[in-house]
């Protein structure tokens, strides 16, 4: 054994050889025969010993890439907004290798009967859409809400009515509904309620969850993070509830800044992680959670806080109609740009592009949730589903 593969030893009191062997890896013959000494020899205190250099630790090799694995993407499925194209061309192009499922805004109960469903489509529309997500493996959990009315008709009323009404009837009707359309499953999409209110919904819950085990339809409940008066994301709703009774909980982040509020990141890369590590905490478990995350942009006009609703080619064709670079803002992680318009009036550009959703992908592989939502299909970054497919290896399908 070369010397630089020896070092020296103090014996202390009490060693023996056999103890000094243990404690450096070696044998009582190696240390025996390295010193001159017998095997059952008795050390000196005092004097040195040679040994053999205890060998490096060997540390584990790091594995240059994590696994891929596969998770959910769903999106929400609409008609024409404006000057912005439905949905249905977005689904025939990427549902077979990028959704998961679709959730089609559809249903909400009546004002004036709210025991009663009424459609924003007619049933040509409903049976040609599931038709389509059929033929690419796509589930369809339609979307039952109590928004978009129009008129004086209170969102918040319409859900206290059908909470106390006769909330079982509108659920009968919502399940035969479903399943004369052969849908797969039910987004819960209610969260305008009065303050007043979460006990009910607590228990119109607890009633939609178990109808959904005893038809066989999924149940999925969208609940909006919105700041606190220290500006961290809270639930609006009974984040441990849903996350007890629904199959799939849609973590909605893209709340930071949005209608209503002045300008900003829709939904910043801090924002996102302490959502959801806010979800985690109330007890939501992450294998049910889907986080909800903007294809939308906003333009806000100089302190307004009405923006106006954007694609993302929009957002792009925005930036080149007044020359202006699309900047990645480093602090939230996400694009945005600046311009002034004819008027003279300021203008900020807030959106989500590839790269910021590759960060909140990131987020969504390091936390392990289930996957993604989106509002809506049809308005994204097209890059996103060849992201999708590079991280996860492909997007996860539902079994029936």
């Amino acid at each position: 054994m070369s010397q630089k593969q020896l070092t020296y030893v103090i014996v202390q009191a009490g060693d023996t050889l056999a103890a000094i062997a243990k404690r450096y890896f070696t044998t009582v013959g190696t240390i025996a025969r390295l010193n001159g000494l017998q095997k059952d020899a008795v050390p000196i205190p005092g004097t040195l010993l040679h040994v053999p250099k205890i060998p490096p630790k060997q540390e584990p090799k790091q594995k240059l890439f994590r696994p891929r694995i596969p998770r959910y993407a769903f999106a929400v499925h609409t008609g024409r907004e404006g000057v912005y194209p439905g949905s249905d061309k977005a689904l025939l192009k990427v549902g077979a290798e990028g959704l998961s499922g679709i959730f089609p805004v559809w249903f909400q109960p009546s004002p004036t009967e709210p025991w009663e469903l009424q459609s924003f489509v007619t049933p040509d529309v409903i049976a040609a859409t599931t038709a389509a997500a059929r033929e690419r493996n796509v589930q369809v959990w339609a979307m039952l809400t109590n928004s978009y009315y129009t008129g004086s008709v209170s969102s918040k009323e319409v859900a206290h009515q059908v909470m106390t009404a006769d909330p079982d009837r509108l659920l009968n009707n919502l399940f035969a509904t479903y399943t004369r359309c052969g849908l797969d499953g039910v987004l819960l999409d209610w969260f305008d309620l009065y303050a007043d209110d979460h006990e009910l919904f607590t228990v119109f819950l607890f009633k939609m969850a178990d109808m959904c085990r005893r038809s066989g339809l999924k149940l999925a409940v969208n609940i909006p993070l919105f700041p606190d008066g220290e500006g961290r994301p809270t639930a609006a709703l009974d984040l441990e509830l849903a996350g007890q009774l629904a199959d799939l909980v849609c973590l909605l982040l893209n709340t930071e800044h949005r209608m209503y509020t002045g300008a900003g990141p829709l939904s910043s890369i801090s924002w996102t992680e302490n959502g959801i590590r806010h979800a985690l905490e109330k007890g939501v478990p992450p294998h049910k959670l889907l986080l909800g995350v903007a294809g939308y942009a906003y333009d806000w006009k100089g302190r307004s806080e009405t923006p106006e609703y954007l694609s993302f080619e929009g957002a792009l064709n925005r930036a080149r109609q007044y020359r202006t670079n699309v900047q990645f803002d480093a602090k939230s992680q996400t694009p945005t740009c600046r311009y002034t318009d004819g008027s003279g009036a300021e203008h900020q550009v807030w959106f989500e592009n590839t790269s910021s959703m590759s960060q909140k992908i990131t987020l969504v592989d390091r936390y392990g949730l289930a996957g993604i939502t989106m509002w809506r299909l049809g308005v994204e970054d097209p890059g996103l589903w060849t992201l999708l497919r590079s991280r996860w290896n492909e997007v996860k399908k539902l079994n029936k």
